[in-house]
């Protein structure tokens, strides 16, 4: 495989990538119950490239009546707080699997950004077919 295969078979890949962690992540918020909860601790992680990751921890009582406190990811926005009242997506199926409304679910920016980056790479292929050497 050449040069150019490859690099048209990675952006390919990466949309595809792309286009399913946003199906996944329009498909939890198609069949997610939606309730009203409250952050009870908020985690502040630092990574590598000196962005920080505020992870939260929420509570919530299910349709059913049971109480949960689970992991509900990266909330992103500085806003919230620990006591914080939230709306709370979980899944009905497994509700410790749970999201806070409004904030960055998993596969949701991630699809978008992977996306983009695969339609760039095939832009830059098409352009080099058209107007480069050869």
């Amino acid at each position: 495989m050449d040069e150019q295969g490859f690099l048209l078979a990675l952006g390919g890949c990466l949309v595809l990538a792309g286009v399913a962690l946003l199906a996944r992540a329009r498909l939890f918020r198609a069949r997610a119950v939606r309730v009203s909860g409250r952050i009870t601790k908020i985690n502040l992680m630092f990574v590598e490239n000196s962005a920080n990751v505020r992870e939260a921890t929420v509570e919530f009582t299910t349709e059913d009546g049971r109480e949960i406190t689970t992991e509900a990811g990266d909330i992103g926005s500085r806003r919230l707080r620990e006591g914080s009242p939230v709306t709370v997506l979980y899944d009905p199926r497994k509700p410790t699997v749970a999201y806070v409304d409004g904030t960055s679910m998993r596969g949701g920016w991630v699809g978008v950004v992977l996306i983009c980056f695969g339609l760039c790479f095939a832009l830059a292929l098409v352009l080099v077919r058209l107007f480069g050497p050869g």
